[in-house]
């Protein structure tokens, strides 16, 4: 998907997926780096491996029957995610009909938080031959009618989820762990909170002063106090057991961790660290993009300059290139930056009537604060969105690259190529 080459002095390189090819001189080019690739396993094996050999607790099969369980729920993540729960999928239903469950009784519910619902092709995509052997539904964040307040968070956050899912007998989730711009690392618990939570409950969970709590950053788990809430919470809707799996940079299947809530995200988390810290010594220019499945949109594909908020400072100027099929596809997003005419007015703003998806507002915000630069291209975020959300835009991505490199202000700026770095753990050597 993403080459780097050197031909005659030039160094080319190709991104397949967004159909672009960037040319410049050799004595420019600082290389490319990406997320460890991770061989991608024997589906069928390592899943029935890991459902029968939990990291920690009980099989499925074994909870499910003890508890004399004839309802479940299955929480899994929308497209956004690009999980490759099918295979997964299977294996739960498989435990649970052997622990009594009958097929007619599981449901599975797109853990979708705020986002979009699934539509019925994602779903089909995600219960693969399941589909219309089983019920499945989106989770409805604003129907009050299907909400079930359980209790309050030690950090006072109101734990209000779907009630359907709840009252279903078991509870599991499926999801895929990686780095998080501000819960440290996705799965486990986020298939509760925000997955199938209440509007309300995700925007105090994602407020402000939460956000850019330094405790709540990319790879931070202990002390988060947005995981704290996540954990709390998933443990008031009571998760019976957890799937999570990582993904190599090819969106399949590396490895896959199940049992107990903590436990089995904790292992995944540890997989994560040993095996996805990518190091790198400071370029003039770093080239990104999202990849799939990101690149639906700009709220999505933000997460790739957030990604590197550790490493962006004002000497660092970025180019991110995406496609964003559906625009930006966050209104609050666009209305919290042109709140303001400078970053401080904006993040003022954006503070004081704040919307779930301005959350991204204020992550970008720890970027810009440190003086960082970002050129966009991108063809379905107009000129005007660009430059509203403090960037600059050029269509053309040779030109933009070329923008990239006269804003560094130096005479020969070293460009570094690093694809999707919201996978990994990037960090400067």
């Amino acid at each position: 998907m993403y080459s780097l080459e050197k031909i005659n002095g030039v160094c080319i390189y190709k991104d397949t997926m967004l159909g672009i090819e960037l040319r410049l001189p050799e004595e420019n080019c600082a290389g490319m780096v990406q997320t460890r690739q991770l061989p991608a396993i024997d589906e069928s094996s390592a899943i029935e491996k890991a459902f029968s050999e939990p990291v920690s607790g009980k099989r499925l099969c074994d909870i499910t029957r003890e508890k004399g369980a004839k309802t479940a729920c299955i929480l899994i993540s929308d497209a956004t995610r690009g999980i490759p729960t099918a295979p997964m999928a299977k294996a739960a239903v498989e435990e649970l009909v052997r622990g009594g469950v009958e097929l007619q009784s599981i449901t599975f519910f797109v853990a979708i938080g705020v986002h979009r619902p699934a539509t019925e092709d994602e779903m089909k995509c995600a219960l693969g031959e399941l589909y219309g052997r089983v019920e499945c539904v989106n989770h409805t964040p604003f129907d009050r009618d299907n909400l079930i307040y359980l209790g309050d968070s030690t950090n006072g956050t109101p734990v209000t989820v779907n009630r359907r899912a709840y009252e279903c007998d078991i509870h599991v989730q499926i999801g895929k762990v990686e780095p998080h711009e501000f819960a440290g690392f996705s799965g486990g618990r986020k298939s509760v909170l925000p997955g199938i939570a209440s509007e309300e409950t995700i925007r105090i969970n994602h407020r402000p002063e939460r956000i850019l709590d330094p405790r709540a950053a990319i790879g931070k788990i202990d002390g988060n106090p947005v995981s704290d809430d996540m954990i709390e919470a998933a443990e008031l809707f009571g998760i019976d057991f957890g799937v999570n799996c990582i993904l190599n940079n090819e969106m399949k299947i590396a490895a896959v961790f199940t049992g107990s809530l903590v436990e089995c995200h904790s292992a995944a988390v540890r997989y994560v660290r040993e095996y996805l810290g990518v190091g790198i010594e400071k370029p003039d220019v770093i080239v990104t993009c999202p990849g799939r499945p990101l690149d639906i949109d700009f709220y999505q594909s933000a997460k790739a300059l957030i990604g590197l908020t550790e490493i962006l400072d004002g000497d660092i100027v970025t180019l991110l290139t995406c496609g964003c099929a559906e625009g930006v596809n966050s209104p609050d997003m666009l209305r919290a930056f042109a709140s303001g005419s400078t970053l401080p007015e904006i993040e003022r703003w954006t503070t004081e009537h704040y919307e779930i998806q301005m959350d991204h507002v204020l992550l970008l915000a720890k970027i810009y604060r440190k003086g960082a630069k970002v050129v966009l291209s991108c063809p379905n975020v107009s000129d005007d969105e660009a430059r509203t959300m403090l960037m600059e835009p050029e269509k053309d991505p040779q030109k933009a690259l070329e923008r990239a490199m006269a804003l560094t202000g130096k005479d020969c700026p070293r460009v570094l190529f690093y694809p999707r770095p919201q996978t990994g753990l990037p960090y400067l050597k």
